[in-house]
């Protein structure tokens, strides 16, 4: 496979498989279109990407104020509602990596405040630029029907739409992986005149993309295996060009990759990681009920391609695409995997800039298989996608109730009532998710403020001072993180006259507790 397999595609009747290969087809005469015809096909191919990104924004914005923020999203607003010399102190000891989101985000808080919609506005916004991307590369490597497939699949897919409801750069970091990749296809085909200024796009794209999210890095490996099977008769030059860009945008990054490298005890909390979960399979692929349908449709296309000859498998499954979207659907998943043997760094969350790749897949699949097959299958898609859509847009949809907890505090609290963050005041950062209970209580275990401390949840006084604050309380609330209701009281309870009242469960391992004096 050579580098002219990435230029854009230019079918012919024979290719597209509208008359078997190898014939001469004389075409029935047919009036030339010109004027408002001609315009409206350009128009409709130069905004196809477009439609998918309008549909995509409109899937992120249904309810997105529904779920409750959960624990990193309260990070987030922890992080971002401090003074900016404030945020840039945390950033010099904790969370660098997510430095330039924190930034973005400091600016949208103040802007629009710190509700639902305004902090998860951006990362909805980032999920319709991705779609408007795959589409542009589904409509480069195999056909604008291709293109709009993928497009629509990837606005349906409910790793999108959790993604694209949370306030956290990853969706951020799948819009720049899918223009990173838009500049990287451009950069192999385009002529050795033009290709300096996709390679200066793709460089700057690569450096904003590590700024998003160091991980979303792991995008240049897959690159790498795309550029290998593409470049093999032409130039040196080619892959020079290419190392030399990438080259250039790590320098510029260097600083920020020690400074993360350094505070790397932030992801501590991950486990060591075994045989790869299928569970990451299935969410690249949308969903437990999804994978196997959306396999089953590629399969099932390639099939009809092939019995339609070899040109209409050429062209419906041209070999820039799965020399593209293997390596950036597998090759990222796989490297933290095989890291994490020797120090825990997977979560899925990583690894979720990988999911346009399924769709330009899928896309190119149901392009194949015709318009009303492709029809039915997106429908299909969309219904069986539906059972994970609607929880994630359920109040606790994304795994904790904060919202719920700040809402019981405000209605049960009672004059001398106290709060306490047990352990190191992690979960401190439960009260920047909402004001209405955590936020008004007095907190007596703080030592250090997440200011003053340059951390996201602040630092906790000792057992003793918090011990001597409780001699005047009369309850104390304890937000925990547990797997099981809590059965002993925390350690700055004990030894104190207080007994456990009742508890509330929050989401996933979100509690409650309540203390009372006895």
């Amino acid at each position: 496979m050579g580098l002219d397999h990435f230029r854009a595609p230019q079918r012919s009747a024979a290719i597209a498989g509208l008359y078997p290969a190898g014939t001469c087809q004389r075409r029935p005469h047919t009036p030339r279109r010109t004027g408002w015809h001609r315009q409206l096909r350009v128009a409709a191919r130069r905004w196809a990407p477009g439609l998918p990104a309008l549909i995509t924004l409109a899937v992120m914005l249904w309810q997105i104020r529904v779920p409750s923020f959960w624990r990193d999203e309260a990070a987030t607003l922890s992080a971002t509602q401090r003074s900016f010399p404030d945020l840039l102190r945390l950033l010099g000891n904790q969370d660098a990596v997510h430095g330039t989101y924190y930034a973005l985000m400091w600016v949208v808080v103040r802007l629009g405040g710190s509700g639902e919609l305004t902090a998860r506005l951006p990362s909805a916004l980032a999920m319709a630029v991705a779609a408007s991307m795959v589409t542009a590369l589904g409509r480069r490597l195999v056909s604008l029907r291709a293109g709009l497939a993928a497009g629509l699949v990837f606005a349906v897919l409910p790793p999108v739409s959790w993604f694209g409801q949370d306030a956290r750069p990853f969706a951020a970091e799948t819009a720049l992986a899918c223009v990173a990749s838009y500049l990287f296809v451009r950069v192999l085909g385009a002529g050795k005149s033009r290709r300096r200024r996709w390679l200066g796009g793709y460089g700057l794209t690569l450096v904003t993309l590590g700024l998003a999210n160091l991980f979303g890095l792991l995008l240049i490996a897959a690159h790498a295996v795309t550029l290998a099977t593409a470049h093999r008769d032409r130039g040196r030059w080619l892959a020079r060009g290419w190392l030399v860009t990438v080259a250039a945008a790590g320098t510029v990054l260097l600083p920020f990759i020690w400074l993360s490298w350094s505070e790397r005890r932030q992801i501590q909390w991950l486990e060591a990681a075994g045989v790869p979960p299928p569970v990451t399979l299935e969410r690249l692929l949308g969903s437990i009920r999804l994978a196997p349908v959306m396999l089953l449709i590629m399969g099932c296309a390639v099939i009809v391609s092939a019995l339609g000859g070899r040109a209409r498998l050429r062209a419906d499954w041209p070999l820039r695409l799965p020399a593209l979207c293997l390596p950036w659907l597998l090759l990222p998943t796989a490297i933290l995997l095989a890291v994490s043997q020797l120090e825990p760094v997977y979560t899925f969350r990583y690894v979720v800039f990988s999911i346009p790749a399924t769709a330009l897949l899928v896309g190119a699949g149901l392009a194949a298989a015709g318009r009303a097959t492709a029809c039915a299958g997106l429908v299909l898609i969309v219904l069986l996608g539906l059972p994970a859509q609607l929880p994630e847009r359920g109040p606790v949809g994304h795994g904790d109730g904060l919202r719920q907890l700040d809402q019981i505090l405000s209605v049960q609290e009672r004059p001398g009532d106290v709060l306490v963050y047990p352990g190191d005041g992690g979960l401190r950062t439960f009260a920047a998710a909402y004001p209405f209970g955590l936020a008004t209580l007095p907190d007596v275990a703080l030592g250090r403020t997440p200011a003053r401390s340059a951390s996201i949840g602040g630092i906790n006084a000792p057992i003793a001072r918090t011990q001597a604050r409780l001699a005047g309380a009369a309850r104390v609330w304890v937000p925990e993180m547990l797997g099981s209701r809590p059965s002993a009281p925390v350690p700055a309870l004990r030894g104190l006259p207080f007994q456990l009242v009742s508890t509330w469960a929050l989401g996933d391992n979100i509690w409650l507790a309540l203390y009372a004096r006895y």
